[in-house]
């Protein structure tokens, strides 16, 4: 080959070199172009795309503020600005259920904390677990707390000549448990509702055992792929309910139904929130006779009041979740029904509305409520209470604070060394008039110790105590005590002697 041929396929090979490099430089700019834009796209689209949380039944992150309520800054603000954008970025639940899809198909497991993917199809709800295997039970104290919070309830309820009824709904888990996965194995039969329900009977406490009604029915009475009972369920739980109020109720076993897919289950929107399946549910062929009083949307509402022509009693019932679907049967069965989601439970819903029933209704995984939340009602009087109380050297702490509707709230937190597992609690009050003693709930209205500061507070954590068994609180009016200072003191017992903390606060009455 010549020189000049030589010079000539040289100068060639360059200029292929050259187009080749040039396309590769192109194809890599549109690659990193490509990746910016897909990357771009969901947080460019969430300026118009909304994120509907209420499919997965939770409450989207909040967009974070650079100073927190106190007014200092906030040094979490860039992991709450990543956690705002995890939960609003555009098209993230219709990724999520394409990738829950894939997941539970090809490994059967869920990539849903909350949601266990169960044989079958079945959901099941995670926070529900603690009942099944009976782990973070409740203390002896504990449990006691919660059943003399339904003590004074049911007393309170009793003295307005109204009947009370406390019930528990079955978690899922325990009546279908062969639909949880293989390695879901029940090691104990212990738990917070057999422990309560122990406690309950030793006390003379009125209750409806829904577990032994539903495990005693060989029907499936509950949603797939839902936390709850079905409509079969609800009517089933609503004639077991009203017998043990020591009423009638429709026995739905003798009505036709149809079953039809028309059920969106609250565990199947949080593992697909944007999947389109629908859960069976039963639709029995006689209507309702009840009709709404509020503007009622759905029976989610917090707040419902219902009338039934015919009927001449007054429900007043405390509900949760399980009570969506018990509403239309209860509803049936009353003149007028009253159902709440309130909580703490405000006892005084009984007197204004001249109820003849009161029921409370918490579903099995909410037992804590009891042992958590402070009851609105005004705390009894007693006579029976030591008049000589040893003096403690105690360290139990007192409050008073004012609530909304003018009545005095007082609570605190005990000293566990003048504290037996069910002694009661009783607040004194010494006024210009009378010596007065209350009883109060074993619930607490909120913490009195604070971190660091508190002997009391170091006394629980090294004792490994949970503050929460040994707090206290009630409410009272001022109407009952005289103008000026009043002197409170908190009488408890153990083994058999009452001891006093003689006046821990001076309270002045205006």
């Amino acid at each position: 080959m010549s020189k000049e041929n030589k010079k000539d396929q040289n100068i060639k090979n360059e200029i292929k070199s050259d187009t080749a490099k040039s396309k590769g430089s192109k194809l890599n700019w549109v690659y990193i172009i490509s990746f910016l834009l897909m990357t771009l796209f969901p947080f460019v689209c969430m300026t118009f795309y909304k994120t509907d949380m209420s499919l997965e039944k939770r409450t989207a992150a909040p967009f974070p503020k650079i100073k927190t309520y106190d007014g200092k800054l906030n040094l979490d603000y860039f992991d709450d600005l990543n956690d705002y954008f995890n939960d609003h970025f555009a098209f993230r639940q219709e990724m999520t259920t394409v990738d829950a899809a894939i997941t539970t198909k090809l490994l059967n497991t869920s990539l849903n904390d909350d949601v266990i993917y169960g044989k079958d199809g079945w959901l099941y709800y995670t926070e529900t677990m603690d009942e099944y295997f009976g782990r973070n039970i409740l203390s002896e104290r504990g449990i006691n707390n919660c059943v003399s919070s339904l003590r004074l309830m049911q007393e309170y309820t009793e003295n307005l000549d109204s009947d009370f009824l406390f019930m528990i709904c079955p978690i899922k888990a325990d009546l279908y448990p062969e639909h949880l996965p293989y390695n879901y194995k029940k090691g104990s039969e212990i738990n917070n509702w057999t422990r309560l329900k122990t406690a309950m009977d030793a006390n003379g406490i009125k209750y409806v055992d829904l577990h032994e009604a539903f495990e005693n029915d060989s029907r499936v009475m509950y949603h797939k792929l839902d936390t709850h009972w079905n409509n079969e369920g609800a009517a089933f739980g609503c004639k077991v309910i009203q017998e043990a109020a020591g009423r009638s109720a429709t026995d739905y076993s003798d009505i036709s139904y149809t079953t039809d897919k028309v059920f969106r289950g609250d565990l199947y929107g949080m593992l697909y929130p944007k999947g389109s399946k629908l859960d069976d549910n039963v639709i029995y062929s006689q209507e309702h006779s009840f009709s709404y009083v509020t503007n009622t949307k759905n029976t989610e509402d917090f707040n419902i009041e219902t009338e039934t022509p015919g009927k001449e009693e007054t429900l007043l019932m405390f509900r949760d979740s399980y009570g969506n679907a018990l509403i239309p049967f209860m509803a049936d069965e009353y003149g007028k029904a009253y159902f709440t989601k309130v909580m703490p439970f405000d006892m005084g819903m009984a007197l204004q509305y001249n109820a003849d029933v009161v029921m409370l209704e918490l579903t099995q995984r909410h037992i804590t409520y009891l042992w958590e939340y402070l009851p609105v009602m005004d705390a009894p009087l007693r006579d029976d209470v030591s008049d000589s109380p040893e003096k403690a050297d105690s360290l139990t702490e007192v409050r008073v604070d004012k609530a909304a509707d003018g009545r005095l709230i007082v609570y605190g937190t005990l000293d566990p060394e003048y504290v037996d597992d069910a002694s009661n609690v009783y607040v004194r009050i010494t006024d210009a008039d009378y010596i007065s003693d209350y009883e109060a709930f074993p619930v607490g209205y909120k913490s009195v110790l604070e971190e660091g500061k508190s002997e009391l507070k170091k006394s629980f954590e090294a004792k490994g105590l949970n503050e929460k068994d040994y707090q206290f609180g009630m409410y009272i009016s001022p109407e009952e005590l005289a103008q000026g200072d009043c002197e409170i003191e908190v009488i408890t017992s153990k083994d058999g002697v009452s001891y006093t903390t003689g006046n821990v606060l001076t309270y002045k009455n205006e």
